[in-house]
């Protein structure tokens, strides 16, 4: 393990926030976990995993254990006519992995492509996008007990894995860190076409993965900022999901609110909620509501983690006082 003390995380994190952590770990090989939990101990700190940093707000100086997670291999584990299982470790770049899929044929998650981050990261948030969610491909988690000291797994069912949750962020939370995920992978040619943006697909008579990743990343990168040009941790906010009788109150005031029946409940975008409210562009000091997408927070320049969050408070706050819904973030705040 390579150990740095005091270590600015600047480059760490997409919003590109200042802050230190009081050790900074990165772990190049999963046997080298049960060192980190010792360490851990003899220094009496909480250890944070990062990924790419792309689903973190650091709001100042840490005084923990910041560990990434270098190993990033890939392996075939099993396959059949149909399908195959991909074996990934946790280090690895999420749309690396996506893209090798769409390369080799191989169809499930290339409506995910263009999500920052890692693949140990996505089965904790349940990462999705356009009508697919990273748990329907999910054949296996395995990781390191961080209270039992040892390695071990759980099968998708066991994962409880919900919208932008799962075990991970439940029972296991702070108690076990993803080393590598197993995904089921189909060889069969099927599209989820379901998401409104990619129902023009649907007409496409020579559709591909390749066209769709293509498609995807041109809707992608026309609402959602590179972290490269500024600063950005994609969607702030979770869309809410409500009871159907608190929607109805609420179409029957804005009869234009997109909403989407789940079962018993109702899901808004929170990106709408904030855009009605007129706040999209709106800034404090160096942060601001993205001016082409309400639901993103955005770094102008110098912004500190504690503007961000003043002005995420202050949108939750509104958000409030209109429609009585209360966004949760989807970003952790440190």
């Amino acid at each position: 393990m390579l150990i740095l003390k005091n270590h600015d995380l600047t480059e760490y994190n997409t919003f590109h926030v200042r802050a230190k952590a009081a050790y900074f770990v990165k772990v190049e090989d999963k046997q080298e976990l049960p060192e980190l939990i010792s360490f851990s101990k003899q220094k009496n700190k909480p250890i944070f995993i990062i990924g790419e940093g792309s689903n973190v707000l650091f709001t100042k100086d840490l005084d923990i254990i910041v560990a990434k997670l270098e190993f990033n291999g890939q392996r075939t584990k099993n396959e059949s006519e149909n399908e195959i299982l991909v074996n990934v470790d946790a280090g690895k770049k999420w749309d690396d992995f996506v893209r090798w899929t769409v390369e080799n044929d191989l169809y499930g998650v290339v409506n995910m492509s263009y999500i920052p981050g890692t693949v140990g990261a996505a089965p904790v948030q349940n990462i999705g996008a356009y009508g697919v969610e990273v748990g329907q491909n999910v054949h296996e988690v395995n990781f390191f007990d961080t209270e039992n000291n040892k390695f071990s797994s759980l099968s998708a069912e066991q994962c409880d894995f919900g919208y932008r949750n799962s075990i991970f962020k439940t029972k296991l939370r702070n108690k076990a860190i993803i080393t590598d995920v197993v995904f089921k992978l189909s060889k069969q040619k099927k599209f989820n076409l379901n998401y409104k943006d990619l129902k023009p697909l649907e007409k496409s008579p020579n559709l591909s993965l390749k066209l769709l990743r293509l498609y995807i990343g041109k809707i992608r990168f026309h609402k959602l900022p590179s972290p490269t040009v500024i600063g950005n941790a994609g969607s702030f906010f979770k869309n809410p999901i409500i009871t159907k009788t608190q929607a109805q109150s609420l179409l029957n005031k804005w009869p234009q609110m997109p909403h989407f029946t789940l079962g018993e409940n109702v899901k808004i975008p929170a990106g709408w909620l904030i855009d009605n409210l007129g706040l999209k562009g709106f800034r404090m000091g160096q942060a601001a509501v993205y001016e082409h997408n309400a639901l993103v927070l955005v770094n102008l320049g110098n912004a500190t983690g504690a503007e961000i969050v003043k002005l995420a408070n202050f949108i939750q706050q509104k958000v409030y006082e209109t429609y009585k819904i209360r966004l949760e973030p989807e970003v952790n705040i440190l």
